[in-house]
């Protein structure tokens, strides 16, 4: 199939979702009415440390809005909308499986002491594990918003990139030096790095997560390519 006919096919489809889905949003498409949010329902939200807010066919209340403003909660509407990566970053959430659990703990010490606020969501020794556990919820923690970025350490790091980018709103890169995890943000606003454990020390490893956390993301070109990948998830 030629090239051009496959990107006049996703442009199409990419339009129609977006009709559809604003349509849907403003309960054109319905004649029932769409549910209400209230502030009721944000301060419940905010009771479980999210701070990305999924909305899809609701109403938000006028003192809804007000305390989303005030509180500086990020509000999606659609699956597919882009979610810029938390720059520069703060609460970063970190696991691994057996094969990274020493790099795991030698990373953990090193963005504890540079202040960074950090969650441990193991594995806590190195008996066999499955990774993709792990990896969900170091993404679903990014995801949800309760932390900025998030680092996640198997035995060579390509798996558990895999299983995190099944998470909307993830953006997760395999690095195994400072270049590729200084494109992955530069050019990628990835917001998880994979590392593997058997291929870097913890020295290296060190330098390539400061890398992860250090490079803002250059926008421009790069963000409209970062959308698309993003509108990908509607299909």
């Amino acid at each position: 199939m030629p090239l051009n006919f496959l990107k006049q096919e996703f442009n199409c489809i990419f339009k129609i979702n977006r009709i559809y889905s604003t349509a849907k949003a403003e309960g054109r498409l319905s004649g029932r009415f769409m549910k209400v949010v209230d502030e009721k329902a944000i301060l419940e939200f905010l009771k479980r440390g999210e701070s990305i807010l999924f909305l899809k066919g609701v109403r938000l209340t006028p003192a809804a809005k007000d305390l989303i403003r005030a509180k500086g909660l990020r509000v999606v509407q659609e699956s597919g909308d882009y979610i810029p990566a938390v720059h520069p970053p703060h609460r970063v959430v970190i696991g691994s499986d057996h094969g990274g659990f020493d790099l795991k703990q030698s990373l953990l010490a090193k963005l504890k002491s540079a202040s960074y606020a950090v969650q441990d969501v193991g594995t806590q020794s190195g008996e066999s594990v499955d990774y993709p556990d792990f990896a969900l919820q170091v993404a679903a923690a990014v995801a949800q918003g309760k932390a900025d970025r998030g680092v996640m350490i198997d035995t060579i790091g390509i798996a558990s990139a895999m299983a995190a980018n099944k998470v909307r709103g993830v953006r997760a890169a395999p690095c195994w030096n400072v270049e590729t995890a200084k494109s992955a943000r530069g050019h990628n606003d990835a917001n998880l790095i994979t590392l593997g454990g058997k291929v870097v020390d913890a020295d290296h490893g060190w330098a390539i997560v400061r890398a992860f956390l250090e490079e803002p993301f250059q926008g421009g070109r790069h963000e409209k390519r970062v959308r698309k990948i993003e509108a990908m998830g509607r299909f």
